[in-house]
């Protein structure tokens, strides 16, 4: 680029440059120079330089933690390459698309655009595209928790032969090799596949994957017993994300050193680095790490009997975490919506181009697509105010039911919380925990009114909402419910298992001046707080009236 070159010249240089600088981790610095190609190649009118560079865009915007943006880039790399007839081009970004979707923990959306991208490539015999393709299926099956899945589909993707050697393709085979074995437990084998995967990489300088198999083979060298080769490696991988600039690495980084600290006993240590961690979180609006660092701080300020820390932080936990859900579900429906977007603008340029001939043709396809649309944004709708895991409405949906009160509603809030849920999850697997959360949803459902709205809340805890509810009627429903939870027969769900569950009401007249939706709700909470603190299993009521606040 220092040299005087034309146009052409220029901007394939400028594409090369980003995409050295991503491979090298430096996101932030490769952005501009992929902008700069993209805008080149537009001027140009060059299809194909558009496609490459929309294409590596779309994988530093996926890198940086920005799904939806990647996406959009992604869905255009895909109709730009159909355009172009380039099969393989498609191929590879029906994969990128479906590795978007798994960041997003849109699984069955992920599973099948790489199972679509499988499909073609074994089509037109793309081995190398089918290799990625099987790579992918195992990161996702890895995310689910299929680790058996996952482990296939990675030594399917070792014994598929091509003409070229690939060694990054190789590397991210044993990866996902290793990342199986790890969740089955078998750590040697994991270790063994990680360190295979450290050779090749090393090979290519991918700094950031180096950093990140680093924090892997920490975590084998931790459950093995190896703290101090664990702590070796975790603080390379630090040093290594600061020299190349990646904060989200720094961030992962001395989150796991905070936590091999804490296991060690070192408190005052691991505090001081997952602090640093948190800090750096922060600077990068990283939420989700946020969340898990809060948690972290919580149990070892609780550890260290420092109990008013433990308490802010395990707030700050429940906060974001709360936040964290509503922002999955309202990016997933920006996701859809911004596929849905980009097909239609290309249904509605090809109607243009056929618009003299087939007129009547084409309105008949925008009224289909219109309905297609309604229909669509309904589902969509129904997914962003639904929980996935008990299929009640999610916070976000109690929320909207609230906002839609009358000034002057008469009203019962319940706040029901599980008795030592995680207590649960640590003696019988969050695989019991689940099906416990969705079995305890159920029975509370069961018991209600039709007009009642029950709602998961976030993590073990439900909330009810009662309209024209008396303190009596509050009573009568909440002792309803708990003795429904103490006599079910949980064992039939995992043996020794027994349940109970805590519950606060508040009920009260709203008053638009004095007393809100959100008054009756801390109210509830604190009776709730009350139920926990006398023994658990057990039912507070509160009357309110405006004049108490």
């Amino acid at each position: 680029m220092e040299q005087p070159l034309d146009t052409a010249d220029l901007v394939r240089a400028t594409l090369y440059l980003g995409y050295g600088l991503m491979n090298q981790g430096n996101f932030n610095a490769a952005e501009p120079e992929l902008r700069r190609a993209l805008h080149l190649y537009v001027e140009l009118a060059d299809h194909q330089g558009q496609r490459d560079s929309l294409n590596v865009l779309g994988i530093v915007k996926a890198r940086r933690g920005r799904p939806v943006e990647a996406l959009k880039l992604f869905l255009q790399v895909r109709h730009l390459s159909v355009t172009l007839e380039n099969v393989e081009g498609e191929a590879n970004a029906l994969l990128n698309i479906g590795a978007t979707y798994s960041t997003m923990s849109d699984h069955p959306n992920a599973l099948h655009y790489h199972f679509m991208a499988l499909a073609l490539s074994r089509q037109h015999a793309l081995l190398s595209v089918e290799r990625r393709a099987l790579n992918n299926l195992s990161v996702s099956y890895n995310e689910m928790g299929g680790y058996d899945d996952a482990l296939e589909a990675a030594v399917a993707c070792l014994k598929v032969v091509q003409a070229e050697d690939d060694p990054m393709l190789d590397a991210m085979a044993l990866r996902n090799a290793g990342c199986a074995h790890f969740g089955l437990k078998q750590f040697p084998e994991a270790q063994t596949m990680y360190l295979k995967t450290y050779v090749l990489v090393e090979q290519v300088g991918d700094q950031a994957e180096i950093s990140s198999l680093g924090l892997l083979l920490g975590r084998v060298a931790q459950q093995q017993g190896h703290r101090e080769k664990a702590r070796h490696l975790f603080e390379r991988s630090l040093k290594l994300c600061q020299k190349i600039g990646d904060e989200q690495g720094q961030t992962k980084s001395l989150l796991r050193l905070g936590e091999l600290l804490g296991e060690s006993g070192e408190v005052e240590d691991a505090l001081g680095v997952f602090h640093l961690a948190r800090a750096l979180a922060e600077q990068g609006q990283l939420r989700d790490k946020l969340c898990e660092i809060d948690l972290a701080l919580s149990r070892l300020y609780r550890q260290a009997g420092r109990y008013q820390e433990a308490l802010t932080h395990i707030e700050q936990h429940l906060q974001l975490n709360g936040e964290l859900f509503n922002a999955a579900s309202d990016q997933r429906l920006q996701s859809l919506r911004v596929q849905f977007d980009l097909e239609q603008a290309e249904q509605e340029r090809q109607a243009v181009q056929h618009l003299n001939a087939k007129l009547e043709e084409t309105n008949r396809d925008l009224r289909t697509a219109q309905a297609q649309t309604a229909k669509l944004l309904k589902r969509l709708e129904q997914h962003a105010n639904e929980d996935a895991l008990t299929e009640l409405p999610n916070r976000r949906a109690f929320d909207l039911a609230l906002s839609g009160l009358l000034p002057d509603q008469q009203l019962g809030i319940v706040v029901c919380d599980i008795d030592h849920f995680k207590a649960v999850n640590d003696r019988f697997s969050h695989l019991i925990g689940d099906e416990v959360l969705r079995q305890v949803g159920a029975l509370l459902k069961s018991q209600l009114r039709r007009r009642d709205l029950l709602a998961r809340y976030g993590g073990e805890e439900f909330v009810l909402l009662m309209t024209d509810a008396n303190s009596s009627i509050a009573l009568s429903v909440c002792e309803r419910l708990r003795r429904t939870i103490e006599e079910y027969d949980w064992p039939t769900v995992c043996p020794e298992l027994s349940l109970t569950i805590s519950l606060g009401a508040a009920v009260a007249r709203l008053e638009p001046t004095t007393l809100s939706a959100q008054d009756v709700i801390q109210a509830a909470d604190d009776a709730l707080y009350a139920a926990k603190n006398a023994g658990r299993n057990r039912v507070e009521v509160r009357q309110i009236a405006p004049s108490a606040r």
